[in-house]
Order: C-alpha cells, then structure tokens, then sequence
C-alpha cells in the first residue's frame, strides 16, 4: 500500500487582506518595477486564473495567487530598472536576498522620486497661508508591500522567460521561515 501524498495547507494571506496602499513588483528579468495600488489588484485578481509558486528546497506548493496581466491593473505605473541596479540579481538568490535587494530597488527609486504615490490634497482657503504660498497641503503616510515576482511583466523586454502576468498573492506558508 502507498502512501498518499496531501498538498500543504496554505494561510489565508496576501494583496486581500494585508493593510498596504501600494504594491511596487520588481520584475528582474523584464528590467521593471511595476507599482499600483493595492486595492487596484484585488479589485480584478479574481477575474484570472489561479496558480501555484515553490521555493526551492520545498516540497509542495508555498503560495498561491491570481497570475494578472500586469496591463490589466488599473492605475499601474511600469518603471524601467538599470541594468546596474540589476547586477548580480539572479534567481539562484535565496528567497531573503531577492526580497532585500528588491526593497533596495524600491528604496532607491523613492529617494530618487520616481516612485508614484497616489495622494490626495486639501486645497487651502485661508487667505494667511495662500500669502505665505501655500495653496495645496499634502500629508500622508503610505505603506507599500515590495515583492520581487522575478519573470513578471515583460511587453517591454524580448526575453521569452517573462510571464506577461503579476502574481497577485492570496494563501501561503513559510516552512523556511523566511520574512
């Protein structure tokens, strides 16, 4: 008699239910960061199929999500990455290492400011601040969730190894316990 194999359970978790405003997916291989809010992903992730990811070293499945055309997220903004931003990004990184050097990524595109950011202004009626030049008042705090989704995206790029899709994530589990 054998044995049957079950499929791990994965958590509950992912763009649905995490309390970000903004999503930013470095895409290494098509050389782009594609930033979009959020709520945009979830509002149309369930219109497309789902599908599994791995990590290496892992039996089973480790997430699941929605592969989305990344065309198909409203509002996204695609980005275009140097190349020297990308050096010795590779898919043989562990899991951590991609995630680090893709929130560098991020990082690097916030100071620049090239990063988008969807904000809301009050326009300002009081007669004193508009004489001091202020006419729009801008706050906010924004959280942003960085994923590297490593064949994401791809019209721009040639290379057949991109998907055309984001992997919007829904369930998963981290027996490596890696964060």
């Amino acid at each position: 008699m054998g044995t049957s194999y079950e499929p791990p359970t994965l958590f509950d978790y992912g763009a649905h239910n995490e309390s970000t405003h903004i999503r930013a997916h470095v895409a290494v291989i098509a050389q782009m960061l594609y930033v979009f809010p959020t709520a945009s992903a979830v509002a149309v992730m369930r219109n497309f199929k789902k599908a599994s990811a791995y990590q290496p070293g892992v039996t089973g499945h480790t997430a699941e999500g929605h592969l989305v055309p990344w065309k198909e997220i409203p509002h996204i903004r695609a980005l275009t990455i140097s190349p020297n931003r990308l050096a010795g990004f590779t898919d043989g990184l562990s899991t951590t290492e991609k995630g680090e050097r893709a929130c560098a990524i991020v990082a690097a595109f916030l100071r620049a400011g090239r990063f988008p950011l969807w904000l809301d202004g009050d326009i300002i009626a009081d007669q004193e601040m508009q004489i001091q030049g202020v006419d729009i008042l801008v706050k906010g705090s924004w959280k942003i969730q960085t994923k590297c989704d490593f064949r994401a995206g791809g019209s721009f790029s040639q290379d057949s190894r991109c998907t055309g899709n984001i992997f919007i994530q829904t369930a998963e589990r981290n027996p490596l316990n890696r964060h």
